[in-house]
């Protein structure tokens, strides 16, 4: 259930930091879920969190609170610029 949890929480990060489309489907699908109330579905968001121990608002609000400042760029494309040159590790260097 964790995991199922932590890859909605990663789609719906990556719709914000992704140019591709395919990533943007996946996120607001993973928005559906994660605001969705449904406790019909033993895997549905309500569900899991109860399971989890976890408070469904908290994390809505931090979502909603990370979806209007996501940072420029993924972690995956920051360490490509890393790796390539085009940008230093730190400000430092």
């Amino acid at each position: 259930m964790y995991a199922v949890l932590e890859d909605a929480v990663r789609c719906f990060q990556e719709q914000f930091t992704s140019g591709g489309t395919h990533a943007k489907r996946l996120g607001r699908e993973a928005q559906a879920w994660l605001f969705s109330e449904d406790q019909q579905w033993p895997f549905s968001f309500v569900n899991i969190c109860a399971v989890l121990g976890l408070d469904t608002e908290y994390i809505r609000q931090g979502l909603l609170r990370w979806g209007q400042h996501p940072p420029l760029q993924s972690r995956k494309n920051r360490w490509r610029a890393v790796v390539s040159g085009r940008r230093p590790l730190s400000s430092a260097a």
